[in-house]
């Protein structure tokens, strides 16, 4: 059975993927035109800086192009992918489900932002454009899956990657703990007024009998009772 997880660790872990959806998104969104032009102006950028550093290389700025928008592709669902496996580690899905449920979660989105393309004018959604989306999640999350295992020097010669997530670890389990045990004081006061209302009525029914046991004391002192 899962820990249920407070709504400040939720946020942590899937509010980073929400963002960047929502960035990719955006960028989907733009006419073919506009996405073309900033695209565009950045690529001849880069032309005009490799053309003063290597002025003896021949640059074919349309490959550039192509090659600059396929690698922003791969680059975008990489991060994606890096959050998705984040997000699904800090929501209790450790070891190889976190790394399948991430890649899934990427690739899905790839899918659903290539069609969203196809409704934008001058935009289309490509399935080829999906695969490398899927190519890119999946080498995100092997980079995050290997940097979690990579020792950085220290003093004590501790991995550091290591300790900073045992740190957030144990920051969440103290959240945890901490809002069970705000929930059960919640519960006891609730609780509270049931227990003195249930204590009034049997203190009520104490003294009816001791009245009705006294009564009938008396009656069978004066010679009721039959």
């Amino acid at each position: 059975m899962k820990k249920k997880l407070s709504l400040v660790t939720i946020g942590k872990a899937w509010l980073p993927v929400l963002l960047w959806m929502g960035v990719i998104f955006y960028f989907s969104h733009q006419p073919g035109d506009v996405s073309g032009d900033a695209s565009g102006r950045i690529v001849g950028a880069i032309t005009s800086l490799l053309a003063a550093i290597i002025p003896f290389i021949e640059i074919n700025e349309e490959m550039l192009h192509f090659l600059f928008r396929k690698g922003a592709h791969f680059g975008v669902y990489a991060v994606l992918g890096i959050l998705s496996v984040r997000a699904f580690q800090i929501s209790g899905y450790s070891g190889k489900r976190g790394l399948l449920y991430g890649w899934i979660l990427a690739t899905v989105y790839a899918g659903v932002d290539e069609y969203h393309q196809t409704f934008i004018p001058g935009r289309s959604g490509e399935v080829s454009d999906v695969l490398i989306d899927s190519v890119g999640a999946v080498t995100g999350i092997a980079m995050y899956w290997l940097a979690k295992g990579i020792r950085l020097p220290s003093a004590a010669g501790v991995n550091t990657l290591q300790y900073i997530l045992l740190q957030e670890q144990q920051q969440e389990q103290k959240q945890e703990a901490q809002q069970m045990e705000e929930e059960e004081q919640q519960r006891n006061q609730e609780e509270q007024p049931k227990q003195q209302e249930q204590q009034r009525q049997e203190e009520k029914e104490e003294v009816f009998r001791g009245s009705r046991a006294r009564a009938v004391q008396r009656l069978k002192e004066e010679g009721w009772e039959k």
